[in-house]
C-alpha cells in the first residue's frame, strides 16, 4: 500500500509523519506547481472549482510515481468539496486499479482513527498519541504563521521573517514527540522576535477570510499574506488548520463545539442562515473585525463558489456600514500573479493612506 494524500498549505508535515509513524509507505505528491493544475484542470469537469482542479492535480502526479491508495475528506456542507471524493474516485479509477479512503468531516476523529486501525493494525494508544501529534503539529504551525504575520508587519526586512519561517515549518517533519514539537515552535517564534526591530509600532491590521481550502494554501492565494507583510500591514487570518482540527477532532467529538451555532450567532444580523461552505464563517468573521478595530477586510474564494458568492453580499453591507475598505478576489486557474500582487498594493496603498488621515485628525483633536 503507497499512501498519498491532496496538498493544501503545510497540512502535509502532520499528515506525513503520522502515517510514517505508523508504518505506513507514503507517496507525497509534489508541491503545487502550474504543472499540477495543468494536469487537475485536463481531468476536472467544465466548471468545476479550482480546489477541486488542484486536488485532482496532486493525485494524479502522485498515482505517475507510483501511489495506489489515495486519502481524501467529504463532509462540507452545502459545498461542493463534499462531493468531490465521488467524482474523482469515478474519474481515476478508469486510469488505474486504487484504493481511495474518504475521512469525513463531520465525524473527523472517529473516520481517521478507524482508518488508521484497520489499514495500519496500530494499537489504540499509538494511533491516538499519533492523531494528537498531528494537532499538536498543525497547532504549533499555526502559531508560526501568525508570528511571522505580526512580526513581518513591524520589522525593517519582512523578507527575513519569512524566510525563518518557511525554514522552521520544514523543520517539523524531524519532530518525533511532543516537546520536539514545542520546542521547535518556540525556537523559531524567538528567532523571528529577535531580529524584529520594534514592536511599538501599530501597523494597519487587514482581516484574511473566505473559502478554507483558497485561505490555507499559499499557490492557490498568491502568497497574499507575504505580500501583505511586505507592504507593512498586518494580517489576521481567521481560519487556521489546527484549530479547525482540534475542535472537530476532539471538542465536537465531546459536544463542546457547534461551528455552525457559533458563526451563525457571530453573523447576525446581516447573515442569518447557513448558506453552505465557510460563507456564514467569512461573514461572522468580517462582522467581528469592522466592530473591534481593523482597517480593512480582503475576502479570497474561487470563482464560482456559491456559499462566498452570498456571503460576498452580507460582505459589501458591513463594509459600507462601518466604513471599512473591503477588496474581493475571485481566483481560478487563470488569475496572474501580476494582476493579484496589482490589486492587492493598491489595497494596502487605500489602507495605509486611511489610516495617516485618521491618526493626522485625532492629533489635531488633542
Amino acid at each position: 500500500m503507497k499512501v498519498t494524500y491532496p496538498h493544501m498549505g503545510y497540512l502535509n508535515i502532520p499528515v506525513f509523519n503520522m502515517l510514517n509513524n505508523l508504518g505506513m509507505e507514503v507517496i507525497e505528491a509534489p508541491p503545487i506547481s502550474q504543472k499540477t493544475l495543468e494536469l487537475g484542470s485536463l481531468y476536472s469537469p467544465e466548471g468545476v472549482c479550482l480546489p477541486y482542479k488542484i486536488n485532482m492535480g496532486n493525485f494524479l502526479e502522485s498515482i505517475d510515481q507510483g501511489a495506489d491508495t489515495l486519502i481524501t475528506i467529504c463532509g462540507a456542507g452545502k459545498c461542493r468539496m463534499g462531493f468531490f471524493n465521488a467524482v474523482q474516485k469515478i474519474s481515476l479509477a478508469a486510469k488505474k486499479k486504487l484504493q481511495f479512503f474518504t475521512i469525513n468531516t463531520e465525524n473527523l476523529f472517529r473516520d481517521l482513527y478507524r482508518f488508521l486501525r484497520q489499514t495500519t493494525g496500530s494499537g489504540r494508544l499509538a494511533v491516538i498519541k499519533n492523531i494528537a501529534m498531528a494537532v499538536q503539529t498543525l497547532k504549533a504551525l499555526d502559531a508560526i504563521n501568525d508570528a511571522k504575520n505580526c512580526y513581518g508587519a513591524r520589522a525593517s526586512a519582512p523578507e527575513q521573517i519569512i524566510n525563518i519561517c518557511d525554514s522552521g515549518v520544514q523543520q517539523f517533519a524531524g519532530c518525533r514527540n511532543f516537546s520536539d514539537i514545542s520546542y521547535t515552535r518556540d525556537m523559531v517564534i524567538d528567532l523571528m522576535k529577535n531580529v524584529t526591530n520594534s514592536m511599538e509600532s501599530r501597523p494597519a491590521k487587514v482581516a484574511l477570510l473566505g473559502e478554507f481550502y483558497v485561505l490555507m494554501e499559499p499557490y492557490v492565494n498568491h502568497m497574499i499574506e507575504n505580500l501583505l507583510i511586505k507592504q507593512g500591514i498586518e494580517v489576521k487570518k481567521f481560519v487556521s488548520t489546527g484549530e479547525w482540527v482540534y475542535s472537530k477532532a476532539f471538542l465536537q467529538s465531546l459536544g463542546l463545539y457547534n461551528e455552525e451555532k457559533d458563526c451563525l450567532n457571530q453573523a447576525r444580523p446581516y447573515l442569518n442562515y447557513h448558506v453552505g461552505g465557510d460563507g456564514l464563517k467569512s461573514v461572522g468573521s468580517a462582522l467581528w473585525s469592522a466592530q473591534n478595530g481593523y482597517d480593512g477586510i480582503i475576502h479570497v474564494y474561487p470563482f464560482g463558489c456559491m456559499p462566498e458568492v452570498v456571503a460576498q453580499y452580507a460582505l459589501k453591507n458591513i463594509a459600507s456600514d462601518y466604513n471599512l475598505p473591503l477588496l474581493s478576489l475571485s481566483l481560478d486557474e487563470h488569475s496572474s500573479d501580476v494582476g493579484i500582487i496589482t490589486r492587492v498594493e493598491a489595497f494596502a496603498d487605500c489602507i495605509k493612506r486611511k489610516q495617516h488621515c485618521k491618526e493626522k485628525t485625532l492629533r489635531s483633536l488633542r
